[in-house]
C-alpha cells in the first residue's frame, strides 16, 4: 500500500456506513455518551420496527457524511461519542421515543453537566455527621435541624458545561439526587432536505394539541362571523341563519310550524318561571 492511501477496509467501512444512511428517509446522529453498554442494548431492542442503530468510529461516521451531499450538515454534529439513527418515523415522533425511554442517573466524577444541578432547599433523611462536611465542601448551603441535615436553600453544585467533581458526585449520590439522564439522545436528524434539532423537536404534545384545537376554533368562529363560508362553516352558518330566520319570523308575527314551536317553548319557559315564583 502506497503511503497516505487509505486502507481497503476503512474504504469499505465507509461506504457500509454511507449505505445504511441512504438506506430510511430519515438520518440522524444520537450521542451515546455516558450510555451503559446493557441500556443501549435494551434500548435498540424497543426500537425495533421503527428505527435502527449503528455505532462505529466517528472518522467512518464523518467521511460518509462528507460523501452524501443532502447529509453533509449533519457533520457538524458528529461530535464526541455518537451513533447513527436512521428511520421511516417523522423526526418529531423518533425524537419523542427516544426522549420517553431515557432514564435518571448518579452523576459521576468526570461527567459535564448538560444544565445547571441545583440542590433544592429542604429536610432530608441524613443524620448529623460527617455528611454534613460534605455537603458543604460541596458548595450546598446545609445546617442542623432536630438532629437531621437540612439544605437551607437552593444550592447550584454545578453549572452548565462544568466538570463534576468527585465531591459533587459523592454528595448528589447521598442526597439520591439523579441530576443526569442516560439514553440515546438525537443530537440532529435530517428529513427531506431540512435539518431538525433538539430544541425545534422537544415539544410539549398536549400543550400543541390544546393550541391547535384553541386555534380552529378561533378560526371557525371568525369564518362564521364574518361570513366566509367553508367546508367547516358552512354548517354553523345554516344553523345560525335558521335561528335569526326563525326569531324574525317570530317578531314579525308570521307563523309557521317551526315558529309556533318557538313560541310554545318559550311560553313554557315563562309559565315554569311564574311557577316558580308563585310556590
Amino acid at each position: 500500500m502506497r503511503e497516505g492511501e487509505v486502507p481497503e477496509y476503512k474504504k469499505k467501512k465507509v461506504e457500509e456506513v454511507k449505505q445504511f444512511m441512504l438506506s430510511k428517509p430519515v438520518v440522524g446522529i444520537i450521542s451515546i455518551e455516558n450510555l451503559p453498554t446493557a441500556q443501549f442494548q435494551q434500548i435498540k431492542k424497543k426500537l425495533r420496527g421503527k428505527a435502527d442503530v449503528m455505532v462505529t468510529k466517528l472518522n467512518y461516521i464523518r467521511r460518509a457524511l462528507e460523501q452524501i451531499p443532502d447529509l453533509k450538515q449533519l457533520e457538524e454534529y458528529a461530535q464526541g461519542p455518537v451513533g447513527v439513527i436512521i428511520s421511516d418515523e417523522n423526526p418529531f415522533k423518533l425524537f419523542n421515543f427516544l426522549k420517553k425511554n431515557r432514564s435518571k442517573a448518579y452523576a459521576k466524577a468526570g461527567m459535564i453537566a448538560e444544565q445547571d444541578i441545583i440542590v433544592p432547599a429542604g429536610e432530608t433523611d441524613i443524620p448529623v455527621g460527617p455528611t454534613l462536611s460534605e455537603l458543604k465542601m460541596a458548595k450546598i448551603d446545609c445546617r442542623i435541624d432536630k438532629g437531621k441535615i437540612v439544605v437551607s436553600k437552593d444550592s447550584v453544585v454545578a453549572k452548565a458545561g462544568e466538570e463534576i467533581t468527585p465531591t459533587v458526585a459523592s454528595a448528589l449520590a447521598k442526597l439520591d439526587i439523579k441530576p443526569f439522564e442516560i439514553g440515546l439522545k438525537l443530537k440532529a436528524v435530517y428529513e427531506d432536505g431540512v435539518i431538525y434539532t433538539p430544541d425545534v423537536l422537544d415539544i410539549d404534545e398536549e400543550e400543541t394539541m390544546n393550541n391547535l384545537q384553541n386555534a380552529v376554533r378561533k378560526a371557525l368562529n371568525l369564518a362564521v362571523n364574518a361570513g366566509y363560508p367553508t367546508k367547516q362553516s358552512i354548517t354553523f352558518m345554516i344553523q345560525e341563519a335558521f335561528r335569526k330566520a326563525l326569531n324574525l319570523s317570530v317578531n314579525a308575527g308570521i307563523y309557521n310550524k317551526k315558529s309556533i314551536e318557538l313560541l310554545l317553548q318559550k311560553a313554557a319557559v315563562q309559565a315554569n318561571a311564574l311557577k316558580s315564583i308563585n310556590a
